[in-house]
């Protein structure tokens, strides 16, 4: 069973307060099933059988979440990563696979701390 970090304190802050119930339930979703490197494949068909919700993922969600657009179905999560692991080190053992990915894929520049001159 996975298990994720995740912030009590958010249903005090008004921008998620102003979600619908099931955007919500978008939220949890994608907060809670990202593989342990932050990705996430949006399918609509899963999405809304979980969720209830269709439609585009609301922008204040891609920003909170510091979503970027992988290929037509997949995004990293940024923010989620920030949240679940801190800053990436490349000496720690469980940053190690992540960051090996996020360079695979072209995605390390979004991490200031990955790059040569940090």
């Amino acid at each position: 069973m996975r298990k994720r970090f995740t912030d009590a304190d958010i249903w005090d802050k008004l921008w998620f307060r102003r979600f619908s119930p099931v955007e919500k339930t978008l939220w949890k979703y994608l907060t809670d099933r990202p593989t342990f490197d932050g990705f996430i494949e949006f399918d609509n068909e899963t999405i809304k059988h979980y969720t209830g919700f269709e439609g585009e993922i609301p922008e204040i969600m891609k920003e909170k979440l510091g979503m970027i657009q992988v290929d037509q179905h997949q995004y990293l999560l940024k923010n989620w990563i920030r949240f679940q692991y801190n800053e990436l080190k490349e000496n720690v053992s469980t940053h190690k696979r992540i960051i090996e990915r996020l360079r695979r894929k072209g995605l390390d520049q979004h991490f200031p701390e990955l790059q040569e001159d940090f």
